[in-house]
């Protein structure tokens, strides 16, 4: 028991200190670069029973044919899948807009189980009018590749991507895992 009570502390730390890390290169690229207002009030954390909550509750709210209707399987269930693997990669991006705390986005995946790669499994954004006009992709995928890094992975891949465009802005590439169906896209690190 205590060894799986160290296994996840250890492993919050790390998810916990490539946050920081985000936070800290986002906060000099704003001081550098202006945008103030599109990253203005916003946090990164775990995943928890307020963000799997709110997706659950307010994200349909703007689901429609020109946006998606949602996963098949609810962020309630999607996280805790991944709850069993203590070094599975979560991250809720929620903003301050007007007073009222916003989820913008939702990430899971988990490393390989010899860690050379981490995989990000599921990515949904907002499609609130109120969504984060900085895109959650930035924040998600630095905050997977710091993680990746610190877990001595080579390479941070994205499983199923709905739009690989969006994904090669970043650096991504197609990446083809040997006996595996599912399509991936890849940085190595």
């Amino acid at each position: 028991m205590y060894f799986d009570e160290y296994n996840y502390a250890y492993y919050y730390a790390l998810k916990n200190h490539s946050r920081g890390a985000v936070v800290k290169s986002l906060n000099e690229k704003v001081k550098q670069f202006g945008n103030r207002l599109m990253w203005d009030r916003v946090t990164l954390s775990s995943i928890n029973r307020d963000a799997t909550d709110y997706a659950r509750t307010e994200w349909p709210k703007h689901y429609n044919d020109t946006t998606h209707h949602g996963f098949p399987i609810s962020w309630e269930r999607l996280y805790f899948k991944f709850l069993n693997k203590p070094s599975y990669f979560d991250l809720a991006v929620w903003q301050d807009v007007e007073g009222t705390r916003v989820l913008q986005g939702l990430a899971l995946g988990k490393p390989s189980n010899a860690k050379t790669h981490l995989v990000i499994h599921w990515v949904e954004r907002s499609f609130a009018p109120n969504y984060l006009k900085g895109g959650i992709l930035l924040p998600i995928l630095a905050c997977a590749e710091e993680y990746a890094k610190l877990l001595g992975s080579e390479r941070v891949l994205i499983k199923d991507a709905v739009e690989p465009a969006k994904y090669e802005r970043y650096g991504y590439k197609p990446y083809k895992l040997a006996k595996v169906r599912s399509s991936y896209l890849a940085k190595e690190l």
